[in-house]
Parts: C-alpha cells; sequence; structure tokens
C-alpha cells in the first residue's frame, strides 16, 4: 500500500524546482490522508508527529515560487489517465462538474463574497459570505463501487480583480466550469461532461461552440433541462418570400410526456446503482431564444419520477445519457467526504494586504481589491490565493489517492476489524474506513518500508524522542 502511494506521488516531482518543496508536498499529502481534525495545516505536524518548529516552513510552503497549480494539475489528469481504472461510457470517461460554497467570515481572505444560501433550513441564515469553488470530478470503480475522483477544484467568483492583475479574462461560473471542462480532457481523452440544470444556458452552449470549434468532438455536455423547458422544431422550408425561419413551431418538453406517451421505449437500465426499467423518449429540438442550439433531448420517467435531459451529442444512444446522467449525484458524496472527512475546505490563509471585509457592501459597489496599487501588496494577495487553491488541490489528490486505495484494496481488508459499521454493503471501503485503516497502521507499515521515499522524508521531518524524554513522559 505504501509503495502504491509512493508511485502515485514520484508522479509530480518534475511539478517541484526544489528537491526541498516536492518534500513538503509529500508529507503534506499523507499528512492529509491521515488527519483526525480539521483544524488546518496543524493537523498534519500533529498527525505525523513533526517538528512544531516546521510549521513556518510548511506554511510558507503553499506560498513558494518552487510550484505552480497548473503544473500540479496536468500531472494529476496524467497519472489518473494511466493509473485510475476509468469509467467510460459509449468509449469516452466521464467528467462531472458542479458548484459548492464553502462559508468563511474570515477578514482578510482573497476572493470572499456575499452569497445565496440555498437550503430549507430556518436555522441558516439566507446570505452567507465565503468562496464558491467549481470543481471537475472523474468517475471511476468497477461493477461494485463508483466514486466522483476530485480532478481539480478553483475559486470561480470574487477574483475577476485579481485575473486582471494576471492578466486574465474574467468569466461567470457557468462559462469557467465548460472551461475547466475541457481542460481537463485535453490529458484525459475523449470525454462527457455531465452537468445539473444550473448550468444549461446560452453563455455555456455558446462557450461550447466555441471550444468545440478549436477540438472537434473532444467534450460533450448532458445536463438536465427546467420542467419548463420549451424547445423549438426545426425550420420549415423556405417559401421563397422575407427572411428565412430559423426555428419552427414551440415544443413544451413537459407535455409530451402525455401527448407522445405511446412513443416511449422501454429498457433496464443501471440508475444509482440500481438496475431499474426505465421508459424514455429522445427528439432533437433546437433550444435558446436567439441561439436555437441542436441539442438531443431524453424524457426519461421510472417510477415517480420524470426527468428531461439534454445532450449536445446528437448521435449519442438515449440510454447512455441516462446511465450518464446517473454519475452525476457521485460529485455530491464527494464533497460530503472532502468537507467531513478530509476536511479539505478547512483552510485558513489570510493577507494584510486584503482590504477587511466589508460584510454590508452593497451589489453592484466596486471590489474593495481595485483600490490595492501597489505591486508588492498585490503579489502578497496573489500568493495567499495560490497557498488557498493550493490547499485544496492537494487535498483533492489525497483524496483521489484514497479511493484508488480503496479500489486497489478491494476484498483484502475486513471493514468490521476496523471499525464498527451498521450496515456494511459493499465489497470495496469507503474513503472513512480507509482514512481510519492508514491512521492505525501508517506508521507500521513506514517501520518495515524504511528505505522508500516517503518513509525517509517523513522520517527527516518528525520528532526523535530521546530515552530520556520517554522516560519523563513516561513518569
Amino acid at each position: 500500500m505504501l509503495k502504491f502511494i509512493k508511485d502515485i506521488l514520484l508522479c509530480f516531482r518534475t511539478c517541484f524546482s526544489r528537491k526541498a518543496s516536492f518534500g513538503w508536498f509529500v508529507t503534506i499529502i499523507v499528512g492529509f490522508m491521515v488527519r483526525s481534525d480539521m483544524l488546518g495545516i496543524t493537523s498534519v505536524i500533529r498527525d505525523l508527529a513533526l517538528k512544531p518548529a516546521l510549521y513556518n516552513s510548511m506554511e510558507h510552503f503553499f506560498r513558494a515560487d518552487s510550484w505552480e497549480w497548473e503544473d500540479i494539475f496536468i500531472a494529476w489528469a496524467r497519472t489518473l489517465s494511466s493509473h485510475a481504472p476509468l469509467k467510460r461510457i459509449a468509449g469516452r470517461a466521464v467528467l462531472v462538474g458542479d458548484g459548492v460554497k464553502r462559508a468563511s467570515d474570515g477578514r482578510y481572505m482573497p476572493c470572499t463574497k456575499k452569497m445565496v444560501q440555498e437550503s430549507e433550513s430556518a436555522s441558516k441564515p439566507s446570505f452567507i459570505h465565503g468562496h464558491l469553488w467549481g470543481a471537475v470530478g472523474i468517475s471511476i470503480g468497477n461493477a461494485s463501487k463508483i466514486f466522483c475522483l476530485p480532478l481539480s477544484i478553483q475559486i470561480h467568483e470574487g477574483d475577476g480583480v485579481i485575473s486582471g492583475w494576471l492578466g486574465d479574462e474574467s468569466v461567470s461560473h457557468v462559462v469557467q466550469m465548460l472551461r475547466d471542462g475541457f481542460r481537463a480532457a485535453r490529458y484525459i481523452g475523449m470525454s462527457l461532461f455531465v452537468l445539473d440544470r444550473y448550468f444549461l444556458t446560452k453563455p455555456m452552449l455558446m462557450e461550447w461552440e466555441a471550444c468545440s470549434a478549436q477540438a472537434p468532438g473532444l467534450l460533450h455536455v448532458i445536463t438536465r433541462a427546467k420542467r419548463n423547458c420549451t424547445a423549438y422544431e426545426g425550420p420549415g422550408p423556405y417559401k421563397g418570400r422575407g427572411r428565412r425561419p430559423v426555428h419552427g413551431p414551440s415544443v413544451h418538453l413537459q407535455d409530451l410526456f402525455v401527448t407522445d406517451s405511446q412513443s416511449f421505449q422501454s429498457a433496464r437500465l443501471q440508475i444509482y446503482g440500481v438496475v431499474r426499467d426505465v421508459h424514455f423518449l429522445s427528439r432533437t429540438y433546437l433550444w435558446g431564444q436567439g441561439l436555437y442550439q441542436p441539442l438531443q433531448f431524453v424524457l426519461v420517467e421510472y417510477g415517480q419520477t420524470q426527468a428531461i435531459l439534454a445532450c449536445t451529442d446528437l448521435s449519442m444512444p438515449a440510454g447512455d445519457i441516462i446511465e450518464a446522467y446517473a454519475c452525476r449525484f457521485k460529485i455530491e458524496t464527494m464533497f460530503r467526504e472532502m468537507k467531513q472527512q478530509l476536511g479539505g475546505f478547512c483552510y485558513h490563509f489570510w493577507s494584510h494586504a486584503v482590504p477587511r471585509l466589508d460584510r454590508y457592501r452593497r451589489k453592484g459597489s466596486a471590489d474593495p481589491l481595485a483600490q490595492v496599487t501597489d505591486s508588492r501588496l498585490q503579489q502578497r494577495i496573489i500568493k495567499t490565493l495560490k497557498a488557498t487553491e493550493g490547499y485544496v488541490m492537494f487535498s483533492s489528490i489525497a483524496m483521489g489517492i484514497i479511493q484508488l486505495l480503496c479500489l486497489e484494496c478491494q476484498g483484502d481488508i475486513q471493514v468490521s476489524d476496523l471499525r464498527y459499521l451498521r450496515t456494511p454493503s459493499h465489497k470495496v471501503m469507503s474513503e472513512a474506513s480507509m482514512m481510519e485503516y492508514l491512521r492505525r497502521n501508517l506508521f507500521r507499515f513506514m517501520g518495515q518500508q524504511g528505505d522508500l521515499t516517503i518513509t525517509k522524508t517523513i522520517f527527516s521531518k518528525q520528532v526523535s524522542l530521546e530515552t530520556e524524554d520517554i522516560d519523563r513522559f513516561i513518569s
């Protein structure tokens, strides 16, 4: 198991210009995999028994110039394409994208913004301050278990001013999500990008057309349409007078469940891990007022559930579209495990160069970061943002390695011997069970394999207890 972790981490060696930086990268990833609390990077020092004096060096690593986020991402994507058992549908890898909000009241954290909190609980406020993260995951696994492995997670809103400092373009969350999907597909290969109905918008489809013109067939989008979705039939023949028609009569897709119920087909498909009898109808219509993009709409009905799916690939079988969209909910499970088990969003990076957070700033007012004109202060803010995104990226890598270990050790570890589970349902361990197993056995594995790079790196940073120290602790 330790050798498997070593082989994965060595794929990132070329991303670091200094050996010391790579040593900190290895230490932090292993520390995230066995951490027992979610109190920032100090948990790595406690759970790996590192020297407390190294805290400042570890904190400096996140802001160091010896590594770049883009290089880490490229190495991670290439490693997964060769080491991970990717789930493929119609010969394509299945990417899943979604956004997640992380509430934070940090007064000097960059890119903090006011956001609406979608919750039916009356105990939660309607608005929160924090960061909006855009995540792209990839489906991996086998017939026993499917995971959504985090591929890239970045801040998508609130960074417009910083993007201007770096010479980049500031775009919306929807457009940035699609660009992240195309960026991942360049290294993974031909892919399907599964999104929820929030992302079915004209800007997303316009960006998809622009990106597909440069890489035809590289990425197709599967999303869900709203219940009141209206599409258009194709334009009829030109009659020789006036402007040529761009679309035909409008169609209310929800009405097709009643009017075209006799045209539905039936099939047994695996949805959310269960084989179900599904009824579906596939039609091609134009969508988007003023855009009229041809999309394949699949009306799905099983049990009491009705859904309308949309796909940019007009020739893809409807059954494959349904099975691909069923993988979308796995990213919600991934978010839960990253928050509750790994602490992937428990970062605490800040800088006094960031203007103090104004919780009562009105919508539409100027971003306080625009007032920062000193280049040195701008660099400090950029490095703080880099540390924040780097923390979440390293947590994603640790999460991915844990999921790969769960699949690699299928059937070899008895979960009931580790921790009490009321209803163990899978042969494949969960992320929480694998982390518990690593906590109990990591130091034993390191003692048995002292010649590995991981072991030497961590041992060099650990506290060395002398005989008199041990006697003092015992007494």
